[in-house]
């Protein structure tokens, strides 16, 4: 083989390379907070729509197993915590490029029978709860109920859920006649019997966006949009604190 067709083929491949490189799609991979299933998707949607060569993954669990994901090395280009301290625990180890918090929401009592508060308080059922050591709706159930004097007595009641959508779920299936989950959960389920938590017995529940890499900050801008916070609306998220 002459130097010149060597040569030919050298360059050929480089091109091809090059255009295979080009047509490929980029890609966001996602860790979000287990309470965030339904309306990830839909701003999953949104956000392909004005850029339809991004393809979106998306990870959900429990926002403290997610941190510590991301800090054993599991790709990720944005974590959404459901709890800004997970997004500090991560800073704090160098992990990060930029946060911003996208919306916030509120605590409930749900059960599938009527007056779920005092079913917890008054007719001491047991009570499903995200795990308080690593799931946000968990610290901030333990926090709120610390707070009005009742965790000692509920403490031993308590069936613990590796996140707060399987809490819910345990409602939802019969498991468990009372939970604590996010207002935004049992919009789903409308048989549901809810009460309210008062947003002065724990801290602000933020959802915070921390861009791990280039690639997911685009997307974390998005979330800040007019649109993305329409869509975090219909799901029952409420404005950024």
């Amino acid at each position: 083989m002459s130097f010149r067709h060597a040569a030919i083929i050298i360059v050929a491949s480089t091109i091809a390379l090059l255009t295979a490189g080009e047509s490929r799609s980029e890609s966001v991979r996602i860790l979000a907070a287990a309470s965030m299933t339904e309306v990830i998707e839909a701003l999953s949607d949104g956000f392909s729509d004005a850029n339809p060569d991004i393809q979106i993954s998306t990870v959900l669990a429990g926002s403290g197993l997610l941190a510590r994901q991301v800090q054993q090395g599991v790709p990720a280009d944005i974590y959404i915590s459901a709890n800004p301290e997970w997004v500090r625990w991560l800073q704090d180890r160098d992990f990060g490029l930029s946060s911003q918090v996208i919306a916030s929401n509120s605590l409930i009592w749900v059960s599938l029978n009527a007056d779920p508060a005092q079913q917890a308080i008054a007719q001491q059922q047991r009570i499903a709860l995200a795990d308080p050591d690593s799931v946000p709706a968990g610290s901030y159930a333990r926090q709120s109920l610390q707070s009005m004097g009742f965790w000692l007595d509920i403490e031993g009641r308590v069936i613990l859920a590796t996140n707060v959508r399987d809490a819910l779920g345990w409602v939802v299936r019969g498991h468990a006649p009372v939970g604590i989950t996010y207002a935004t959960d049992a919009i789903a389920y409308p048989q549901l019997f809810t009460d309210p938590i008062a947003a002065e017995t724990h801290d602000p529940i933020r959802y915070e966006a921390l861009v791990l890499s280039p690639a997911g900050t685009d997307f974390a801008d998005y979330l800040r949009s007019t649109d993305a916070q329409a869509i975090l609306a219909s799901f029952g998220f409420l404005p950024p604190l």
